[in-house]
């Protein structure tokens, strides 16, 4: 892997919709779960310990010892013969391709059955660093040359519908000279390159968390996605961290200038061995389960994508909120292989209610691509999980949405490891913008510390004030893999109809701690302390504090002038959320919903009765300055709840009638109220309870 940094380059690009964004699903098939249990610890142990000089092998008939494969290096070129021998023993006719006096690759071709001109490659680089005598290399990057090879050796005898090409380049330490050689001349030779799979330094993991990095740039998203799927599906202990990064730092770039797909996977960028580039990138520092589930998740995803393997879903997934009557689910399913519908085979959506089993559930709608599904209806507070699975006619694989899912007739019969959620809530979301644009702030982690102010007018929220706003949620394009410390998020009422700068004060902070987004879509952060929204425009402030910076995570926005303000900076001291005082307009607007709670006054939210008293605890807790009670009464009759001070002086009554049997939710509004303990008491026949709440101003 070569070290340079570049500055990211981030534009605005429209995305396909339909019903909701197209999620592509690699399928399982038990014949690809077969062909990569051929990849075992004791097949690549031998080849990489060569490679890197651990132990000595046979070239040209002789015994050698690889001592280091720097580019000036005699032994380099021993290397590259070393290579062209091995893909020769597995039945290839290899050929080198001479890109100078120094630099030679070599290339292997399987050729597909259906489409021989069109390419799938898969590639590394063999050349290492650092330029002492001795240079083993062992993670950079024989570990990537080895993805490579295995997957040559698994896949000679199985058929692939496109061509495959099996490259290992030379120099890329010096500049992706090799990689750059190749691709200019598939370049100008007119060859249809329909995706490169690039491994670099894939076998370091020393705290054993199974985690690595998947690179890519905007035009090969899907395929990134769809190699993720693969990991999903067949190596669920790996944990993939997607990231955009458009750094020119390993051979996948090469493809990039020529706008051929590509995408790089290497370890964790926040784990990289700690040996990089010197004498002691040795074999004995390596991690080989790790390092054979990521060649496994090469050879599963290059066989997907070589046969097609796939199926695209169009699926937005089901929210939590206010639903309490059976809720229909809409996706729309598209693959280049046709779809079975037989009663038993036919598209099927999956669903358990809290920690329950599965259920099976059968299209109730069907036309050509798109089909729905109705899951029952549930009462409050139950927590739903569902997936949707779909096979091929001809039985050979399964897609589920999300994926991770397996088994045959019916399709995805096995639940994926995570299913869509949601609870069925005395909730309701307000969003505001529908924009395509993509923008790195408020998560503008190109840089150790930014801060942003956002304002969302009252008229766009459209909410009948006041509410409990609980939770935020941004629709996510990209994710990075950077973590972002003290991140904060802050809320105020206001006034104001546009931003001119920082505001300083009037803040209430709703949530403080570590973050990063988990992923692609709407992803929502719950507030540890809910916001008490009066009906005026709302700001918004996100910030944080960090040390260290990768690329940005975006997220989609609307073109609005005046409403969002961004500073971003490497301050060598300080905060981001307290020193960052300057920046200026941007004239794009983060799309964001808001989950608020239905009500702010009394009212039943049961649509079961009780089976006995109940008092909860208020949320939140401490609060400012309303704050939420719950209680249920079995049966019919007076009831009375209300709060007291410190000294036991009644201060509010919330509640004093007669009730009907059920589940209850009142609202207390501390704003006349000074800081401080309180108690609220509820009685009702011989039922008595008391609890405690703190007020903070």
């Amino acid at each position: 892997m070569k070290a340079i940094k570049f500055f990211p380059v981030f534009s605005a690009f429209l995305f396909f919709l339909c019903i909701s964004t197209a999620f592509s699903q690699i399928g399982y098939s038990p014949k690809i779960d077969s062909l990569i249990n051929l990849v075992t610890t004791q097949s690549i142990t031998p080849t990489e310990r060569k490679l890197s000089g651990d132990t000595s092998c046979i070239i040209g008939g002789s015994p050698y010892t690889i001592v280091s494969r720097y580019w000036n290096n005699a032994s380099n070129s021993k290397a590259t013969q070393f290579i062209y021998e091995l893909l020769q023993s597995y039945g290839y006719t290899p050929r080198y391709q001479n890109n100078s006096s120094s630099s030679v690759n070599v290339l292997a071709v399987k050729t597909g059955t259906k489409y021989p001109n069109q390419y799938f490659v898969i590639c590394a680089h063999y050349d290492n660093m650092p330029s002492s005598a001795t240079a083993p290399g062992a993670d950079d990057n024989a570990s990537g040359t080895i993805a490579v090879l295995e997957a040559a050796r698994v896949l000679k005898n199985f058929n692939t519908d496109y061509s495959i090409i099996f490259a290992a380049f030379d120099e890329e330490e010096r500049g992706l000279y090799g990689s750059k050689a190749f691709v200019d001349t598939a370049y100008f030779k007119g060859d249809s390159i329909i995706c490169c799979l690039n491994f670099d330094m894939i076998s370091y993991d020393a705290n054993n968390d199974g985690k690595c990095t998947v690179v890519y740039n905007t035009p090969s998203e899907g395929s990134a996605n769809d190699y993720i799927s693969a990991m999903k599906t067949y190596v669920p202990g790996l944990v993939p961290i997607k990231t955009y990064d458009l750094t020119a730092n390993s051979d996948h770039a090469s493809f990039w200038t020529r706008n051929y797909k590509a995408f790089m996977n290497i370890e964790d960028e926040n784990e990289l061995t700690p040996y990089y580039h010197t004498a002691n990138d040795k074999f004995n520092t390596l991690n080989l389960t790790y390092f054979r589930n990521i060649v496994r998740t090469a050879v599963a995803a290059l066989v997907s994508f070589s046969n097609n393997l796939r199926m695209d879903f169009y699926h937005a997934p089901l929210t939590s909120g206010y639903y309490l009557t059976p809720r229909t689910a809409t996706v729309v399913i598209k693959s280049k292989n046709k779809l079975a519908t037989g009663t038993t085979s036919s598209p099927k959506l999956y669903y358990k209610v809290n920690s329950g089993t599965f259920n099976q559930v059968s299209y109730s709608y069907y036309n050509l691509d798109t089909f729905k599904f109705t899951i029952p209806a549930q009462v409050l507070g139950t927590v739903v999980s569902y997936y949707i699975g779909a096979q091929d006619s001809a039985g050979t694989y399964v897609c589920t949405y999300p994926s991770g899912g397996r088994g045959l007739n019916p399709p995805g019969n096995i639940a994926p490891s995570e299913p869509f959620t949601y609870t069925i809530e005395n909730t309701f979301t307000s969003c505001v913008g529908t924009g395509t644009a993509t923008v790195g702030y408020p998560f503008y982690s190109y840089y150790d510390d930014a801060r942003t102010n956002i304002l969302y007018l009252a008229s766009e929220l459209n909410i009948s004030a006041p509410k409990i706003l609980k939770k935020i949620g941004f629709n996510f394009s990209s994710v990075s893999s950077q973590v972002l410390n003290e991140f904060t998020i802050r809320l105020q009422n206001t006034t104001a109809t546009n931003v001119t700068g920082f505001t300083s004060s009037g803040w209430t902070t709703v949530y403080s701690q570590s973050y990063t987004p988990p992923g692609t879509g709407w992803q929502y952060i719950n507030f540890t302390t809910p916001f008490y929204f009066d009906g005026n425009n709302l700001l918004v402030e996100i910030c944080f504090n960090n040390a260290s910076w990768t690329s940005n995570s975006m997220v989609y926005g609307t073109a609005v002038s005046g409403m969002t303000w961004l500073h971003y900076l490497d301050l060598p001291s300080g905060s981001g959320c307290t020193d960052l005082n300057a920046g200026s307009a941007q004239s794009t607007r983060p799309n964001v919903c808001f989950i608020y709670d239905a009500g702010t006054g009394e009212g039943n939210i049961g649509s079961t009765l009780p089976v006995k008293f109940d008092l909860s605890q208020n949320y939140p807790n401490p609060f400012n300055p309303v704050t939420k009670i719950n209680f249920a009464i079995p049966k019919n009759g007076m009831v009375t709840l209300k709060v007291f001070d410190i000294l036991g002086k009644e201060v509010a009554t919330l509640v004093s009638e007669n009730k009907q049997a059920g589940y209850y939710s009142v609202d207390f509004n501390g704003s006349e109220f000074s800081s401080g303990i309180y108690y609220y008491r509820i009685e009702s026949g011989a039922f008595i309870d008391v609890k405690k709440m703190v007020l903070i101003k």
